[in-house]
């Protein structure tokens, strides 16, 4: 009996510690967790729901005193700006980068800024756009675009490249957005596309538009 007890306080001590460990970071989830909802709702065009969740993001981070991740809300914020061919100068993460001594957040700014000659370790998912980029290579680079898993990816990185883009590559990505319902970005690829079509062409979009506007 009294092994048994023994034990029951041990399993009760080890499941407290394990408790408590994940809540020490608990803070950390929770702002992933939000700005996961700010990216969806941002590119669904559901504007006062974005900007409540990435406020509860920055939030979350500021209570741990974390400047990573902190630094990782406002990239990422930024990067969705230029995902959707709104132009960012990232003014946020700029402010306090000097604050954090993680290489990898500046090698992310590099490239949503476009600076491919800078980016010493790029993040995997980017790594074979990276390299294509660098050496001109545009035809590679969106065939690596095409290849990433993440949609949100595949936004950013075609921002990137969108001189370069045909009017088929733009057709891709404004499909993939509509895949994931990207209101926002569907809305916003097409304006590029129209920049690029003939009177027809552009007549043809603006019905679309208004259509789901």
């Amino acid at each position: 009996m009294k092994r048994y007890i023994f034990s029951l306080i041990v399993i009760v001590l080890f499941a407290g510690c394990s408790f408590k460990a994940t809540q020490k970071y608990k803070y950390r989830v929770d702002a992933s967790n939000s700005f996961d909802s700010f990216r969806d709702y941002y590119l669904k065009g559901q504007t006062r729901l974005a900007s409540t969740a990435l406020q509860r993001a920055i939030n979350n981070a500021k209570q741990g005193y974390d400047i990573d991740s902190l630094s990782k809300i406002y990239l990422g914020a930024c990067a969705l700006h230029i995902g959707v061919l709104i132009d960012d100068k990232c003014e946020e993460y700029l402010k306090i980068k000097h604050l954090s001594q993680n290489d990898s957040l500046q090698d992310y700014y590099h490239l949503i800024e476009g600076e491919f000659s800078k980016i010493k370790n790029p993040p995997k998912e980017y790594s074979d756009f990276v390299n294509a980029m660098k050496k001109g290579d545009y035809k590679s680079a969106f065939e690596a675009v095409k290849s990433m898993k993440d949609s949100t990816s595949k936004l950013i990185a075609a921002s990137l490249m969108k001189e370069h883009l045909t009017k088929p590559q733009i057709n891709y990505i404004i499909n993939e957005a509509a895949s994931m319902g990207y209101k926002k970005a569907v809305k916003r690829w097409y304006g590029y596309l129209k920049t690029k079509s003939t009177q027809k062409e552009r007549d043809i979009i603006n019905k679309k538009m208004e259509l789901f506007d």
